[in-house]
């Protein structure tokens, strides 16, 4: 049974076992073979592989000096500080954890503990809720490296959902860390002259494979704006940066593709490769993708379990046209994958089982938690010797081994690139006070993403919109329900578990948008107004008030960029992401784009629309 599990192919192998390797030492020879290369490339400012190596290690020092041989925390937004930071951390000999910048404090406060953090790399005001850890800030105009700094990683943690309600800090080993980056950067060929771009949010385990397999290959990492862009936005910053190499959420490719369709800015030609991942594709969107560019195209498959990337699938041009899921693909040189069935045999196509996953790529287990390590983290039932981590999926496995995932077993759902499951969203609403009951259930949002709601039974007069305000300050927006419903008890049913088909409906909740409009009703501030609330209820899946902010109501950056594409060919013209993203209500909007169409109108300053001398001011400092 052992031999047929599918294994990587060995192709590269001689390639990425490479001995007395570290990140710090192939990151400083590139420095030495070429000091004046780009490593970095942001907004504001760019470093050199000299100037890299000088800060990171400089900055390593510092918080070798300062942890004690606790793990760090790093707490940056993406950018030249962010690439110094990840390198110095990883090069210190003690684990780090990368949180997210933009997450309510005390929400970051509690996963630092968790991990037994006493230092912090940040820039700009700290929060109280983090005044006791020690802060540091990177230094990026370090001249020459100070003594200091293993060169060996010790790995990282990173932090996922528990099935209990219960965060999990997944730990992953240093030789793992090192082995990715030189495996991923083999497998997507990259090389010197290279571009890649760092689009995942700074907490999101993708930043891994952003950031190091660029700079074990001597590349450019080039940071993406703040916030993140729209599809149509982000070509323009590709395009002008001549971007090479891009990792993106399945979910904002596939809006990318639907930008193209309607007329959008075409592909750069820069791009060679487009990576996705951290949700299902589908062949659909590929062959629309296709007619657009010859690019590579390649889906990534893993979890943080897995050390981000453990499988892959390239797409190659077909006579025929295929549908349904895309394939997971093969795991990567000396990587395994087994498709098994209840039973522990091997699941044999078209017949389905859970895929286990094997080999150098496995974390370590879950930090102090024993009890779910040996639960996620097992022995093959056939060859004890062989340690599987259990992916929860299920698929199914070809003949010639070519896996392909068809969705999860268990109740954990991707919620815009990020593993969630809807108990942790319900274990954080019932510490909020008034709050006796709480259930979470995932559905399908408008732009066919998954959602969540929650319901509550309280014992205060609290309704969902202010329960959603508090639990805003304790949960990242990823996990934030787009709705939270107060009943007056929860349904159960004969085992005393909620009856979810006892739950009031979504589509019962959520008043469908009246698709009828005039087109002369938009010529005027509350007509417009009007429009752009239809425009968001139907994305939203709920009744949106023209004052309603609809980043209160569960948006984000994906469904803007629909929003967009829809506003602008109403509107005949291109609306610039930036001004959804300034003005959060319909009615605020709505004013902007007459007062902007009112300078124009009169002959006003219009050098450029707004979304692309946006991007040129992005693009200012790194030449």
């Amino acid at each position: 049974m052992v031999a047929s599990g599918a294994t990587g192919s060995g192709q590269h192998d001689d390639q990425v076992r490479l001995s007395g390797f570290s990140l710090l030492d192939a990151v400083a020879g590139h420095a030495r073979a070429d000091p004046e290369r780009t490593a970095v490339l942001d907004s504001g400012r760019s470093l050199s592989y000299a100037e890299l190596v000088a800060s990171s290690v400089s900055l390593s020092s510092t918080i070798t000096d300062m942890c004690g041989g606790s793990p760090v925390a790093v707490r940056l937004r993406r950018g030249a500080s962010l690439v110094t930071a990840l390198l110095a951390a990883a090069t210190t000999g003690v684990p780090f954890i990368v949180v997210d910048p933009e997450a309510p404090a005390e929400h970051t406060r509690t996963s630092l503990a968790a991990a037994g953090v006493s230092t912090l790399i940040t820039e700009g005001l700290v929060p109280a809720e983090l005044a006791s850890f020690g802060v540091v800030t990177p230094d990026l105009r370090a001249t020459a490296p100070a003594a200091g700094g293993s060169g060996v990683s010790a790995g990282y943690l990173v932090r996922t959902s528990g099935s209990t309600g219960t965060p999990k800090l997944v730990a992953v080993s240093g030789s793992s860390l090192e082995r990715h980056a030189r495996t991923m950067s083999v497998i997507y060929k990259i090389q010197p002259q290279d571009r890649v771009l760092q689009l995942a949010n700074p907490a999101f385990d993708v930043v891994i494979e952003e950031v190091f397999p660029a700079l074990v290959a001597g590349a450019t990492v080039v940071a993406a704006p703040h916030p993140v862009p729209a599809p149509s936005e982000l070509a323009e910053f590709a395009a002008h940066h001549e971007v090479t190499v891009l990792n993106l959420p399945t979910p904002y490719w596939r809006e990318w593709v639907a930008e193209l369709d309607s007329g959008g800015q075409p592909v750069p030609g820069s791009v060679r490769l487009v990576v996705i991942g951290s949700d299902m594709g589908d062949w659909n969107t590929v062959h629309r993708w296709s007619e657009h560019t010859s690019a590579r195209l390649i889906n990534a498959y893993g979890a943080s379990e897995t050390t981000v990337t453990c499988a892959v699938w390239e797409y190659e041009a077909q006579g025929c046209r295929q549908s349904g899921a895309l394939p997971t693909g093969y795991p990567l040189p000396g990587v395994t994958a087994f498709v098994l069935a209840e039973d522990g045999s091997d699941a044999v196509a078209p017949e389905t089982g859970e895929l286990y996953i094997g080999g150098w790529c496995l974390a370590d287990g879950y930090l102090d938690d024993a009890e779910r390590t040996g639960a996620a983290f097992v022995t093959h039932p056939v060859e004890p010797s062989i340690r599987l981590y259990r992916t929860g999926d299920r698929a199914r496995r070809d003949a010639d081994g070519r896996i392909t995932v068809l969705g999860r077993i268990d109740s954990e759902v991707n919620i815009r690139g990020h593993r969630v499951n809807p108990s942790e969203v319900s274990s954080a609403l019932m510490s909020l006070d008034g709050v006796s009951a709480a259930h979470t259930v995932v559905h399908r949002d408008g732009g066919g993403g998954n959602r969540l709601t929650a319901y509550a039974v309280v014992t205060s007069h609290q309704n969902g919109r202010a329960l959603r305000e508090q639990l805003g300050h304790l949960l990242p927006g990823h996990l934030l329900p787009g709705e939270i419903v107060v009943l007056d008890l929860l349904p159960v049913n004969a085992n005393g578990k909620v009856d979810e088909t006892s739950l009031p409906p979504v589509q019962e909740l959520l008043s469908p948008p009246n698709d009828t409009q005039n087109s002369s009703i938009l010529t005027t501030v509350d007509g417009l107004a009007g429009h752009v609330a239809r425009l968001w209820s139907a994305e939203l899946n709920r009744l949106v008030g023209v004052d309603d902010n609809v980043f209160d109501l569960g948006a984000h950056s994906l469904m803007l960029a629909g929003v967009r594409r829809r506003l602008s060919a109403d509107l005949e013209r291109d609306i610039p992401s930036i001004a959804l993203f300034t003005h959060t209500t319909p009615q605020a909007l709505s004013r902007f784009l007459h007062g902007a169409e009112a300078t124009a109108e009169s002959g006003g300053p219009q050098s450029a629309p707004p979304n692309r001398l946006r991007a040129r001011r992005m693009a200012g400092g790194g030449r």
